[in-house]
């Protein structure tokens, strides 16, 4: 079965660091998008699935008449597996026990939190709309409203971070009733307003090996508490693993609904207009990539070497007729004689070490 992704481009404010397609104060907007999603998942129409996540954006910025049209819509033209895990992403600040009812009786059965911190100094330099109270309160209201299955982002090396500030956020997060922890490191992109604060000095620019060091802090205290790492990036509660990124991590097939939504099906990547005019004209894709088979393999290397399980050889060869090793031995050699690769089993998987020059690595597959 494919997974389904639904992008909902409108933010109440973008953030200082976001480089996505997200649009703010267009709410004269909301209900013609949902026609035009509407319009496009009838081309889809009947397709198995059994993964859904509504992304942004801030899809709870919608009102709980939207979100209810928006999952009839998703449920109309998709063939929904029983089991499918359903997320949503929310931010602090924008949801209400209406809008979470409306979540859970259209289907949605996992809640992803942009949190990135729980230090209120820390979410003003990056232009986040919520504080750590709003943050909080939202992960309890979730849960207290029915959702079993939440997950909440967060951010290291932000402005102004310290070791000891990292470790209260973290602290924070743990005490909540919460399955599954994503930490990501800022990246400061161009043409962004805190790009600007970097340039003009008004911001230290991060310093990798600290970064590195509050990475190792994280999947400590993470594992200490009983989430497991699966990806770099992602922490578990055991069975509580993203069903959904799963799928782009092992090169899965997916749907993409939505302005700049992407796609992947057979040997094709596609992509959605980032013109919101043109998509509720009914302009969808705008452009693809034909994917040949050293592509693909690559691909599968690169994605699969996030995951902490690592590349599993028998599916590679199942997938392509060739074991990695056929491919690419001496690359192979290099990393694991170097220590930052190792076989384990029927497993090519970064170390720990790996992890931390993780880009260098993969791209040499690609």
């Amino acid at each position: 079965m494919k997974g389904l992704y639904v992008h909902i481009p409108f933010c109440v404010k973008k953030c200082d660091y976001c480089d996505f397609v997200s649009f703010s104060d267009c709410n004269e907007y909301f209900d013609e998008y949902i026609y035009a999603l509407s319009a496009e998942m009838k081309t889809y129409k009947d397709t198995d699935v059994d993964t859904v996540f509504i992304g942004g954006g801030t899809p709870s910025i919608l009102s709980p008449k939207q979100i209810e049209m928006l999952c009839y819509g998703i449920s109309d033209n998709f063939n929904i597996d029983r089991n499918a895990e359903w997320t949503m992403e929310i931010n602090p600040g924008t949801v209400s026990a209406e809008k979470i009812q409306a979540m859970l009786m259209g289907g949605v059965n996992r809640a992803s939190v942009g949190v990135q911190s729980f230090n209120d100094c820390e979410l003003k330099a990056v232009g986040r709309i919520h504080n750590s109270k709003t943050a909080y309160d939202t992960v309890n209201t979730l849960y207290n409203e029915g959702f079993r299955n939440i997950s909440i982002d967060l951010m290291q090396s932000l402005p102004f971070q310290t070791e000891k500030s990292l470790r209260q956020t973290l602290d924070t997060a743990l005490s909540l009733p919460i399955t599954h922890i994503s930490v990501y490191s800022l990246i400061i992109e161009e043409n962004t307003p805190i790009k600007e604060k970097y340039d003009n000095g008004i911001y230290k620019t991060p310093d990798d090996d600290y970064d590195r060091d509050l990475y190792k802090l994280t999947g400590k205290l993470l594992a200490e508490c009983g989430f497991n790492q699966y990806e770099i990036s992602n922490y578990a509660k055991s069975g509580f693993e993203s069903k959904h990124n799963l799928k782009y991590w092992n090169c899965d097939e997916y749907i993409g609904i939505g302005v700049a939504a992407h796609s992947y099906v057979g040997n094709v990547r596609y992509y959605n207009t980032s013109d919101l005019s043109e998509y509720l004209k009914g302009v969808t894709r705008v452009d693809e990539v034909q994917l040949s088979r050293n592509d693909k393999m690559g691909e599968f290397m690169m994605l699969g070497l996030r995951k902490n399980e690592g590349v599993n050889t028998d599916e590679f060869y199942n997938r392509f007729g060739v074991y990695p090793c056929d491919i690419w031995q001496m690359t192979l050699d290099k990393f694991t004689n170097l220590g930052l690769m190792a076989k384990d089993g029927g497993f090519y998987k970064l170390t720990d070490r790996g992890r931390d020059v993780s880009n260098s690595v993969m791209c040499e597959f690609v």
